[in-house]
């Protein structure tokens, strides 16, 4: 893999979700969990402590890299400079973390309160496969990927959420020199949050549908789940509008990623 095969900031707004990920080995984030997956035995402290100080170190580096680029000047003034926190947005990014944990909650207890019923269909599978009937192993896919999306996201939700909003004030100066506003980190993570609530909508939407007795225990995490996603939109109008790296400016596929 050539260093310039690597797709820069790619991680920054995606959906941690490496597994599946067809862009795992052109992410610098990607490539060091294929070496963990990969590893015979856990990271050592040493091991550990030195991959933090090279990100650091690469951090730095970027960092001093965009500092040339933009021509600043920084002063010990500036350096100085205190930010006073806007209460109401600190406020706002806690409410929608607060939305998000309920969300999390709720999707646990409902997993948790129906344990009897997916064991049974567990053992109605492992029957009529020990009969040699027919299994409509579409439909075993189709549950099996609704459930893998929403317990992936479940708890990613609502910090992506607070990240987002931690940033609404530097989206909306007036003034973002040459830089496309649209292209603002907290557009990047909104439009993170927002696909990741449309894909667990649609995931528990597919579990009604094959679930049908279970319509009234989803109604909560539905409405729970929509109201999000219109606040989030409401706060984001142009969440659309932000180009991911890779994932907005390649060609996309599907990928499936078993780890021995």
């Amino acid at each position: 893999m050539k260093k310039n095969d690597i797709i820069s900031g790619v991680h920054n707004y995606c959906d941690r979700w490496c597994e599946r990920c067809v862009f795992l080995e052109r992410c610098a984030v990607g490539l060091e969990e294929l070496q963990r997956w990969n590893r015979d035995a856990p990271a050592s402290n040493e091991e550990m402590w030195e991959s933090m100080n090279e990100h650091l170190k690469e951090s730095l580096r970027l960092l001093d890299e965009m500092i040339d680029e933009a021509d600043f000047d920084l002063t010990e003034d500036e350096l100085e400079l205190k930010i006073e926190p806007n209460r109401d947005l600190e406020k706002l990014e806690d409410d929608f973390f607060e939305r998000g944990l309920h969300y999390f909650k709720l999707t646990n207890a409902f997993f948790a309160a129906n344990e009897a019923f997916l064991t049974a269909k567990e053992k109605e599978i492992a029957r009529l496969t020990e009969m040699n009937l027919p299994i409509d192993l579409d439909r075993l896919g189709f549950i099996q990927d609704a459930i893998d999306i929403i317990q992936q996201y479940a708890a990613f939700i609502g910090i992506k959420a607070r990240r987002a909003i931690s940033g609404l004030d530097e989206m909306r100066q007036p003034d973002f020199g040459d830089a496309d506003p649209h292209q603002s980190d907290a557009n990047g993570s909104a439009k993170a949050c927002i696909l990741c609530l449309e894909q667990s909508l649609a995931a528990w939407d597919t579990l009604r549908q094959y679930w049908p007795e279970k319509t009234d225990e989803m109604l909560d995490i539905f409405v729970t789940l929509t109201r999000f996603r219109q606040e989030m939109q409401r706060l984001f109008p142009d969440w659309q509008q932000f180009i991911r790296p890779g994932f907005d400016t390649e060609p996309m596929q599907v990928r499936r990623f078993e780890m021995n």
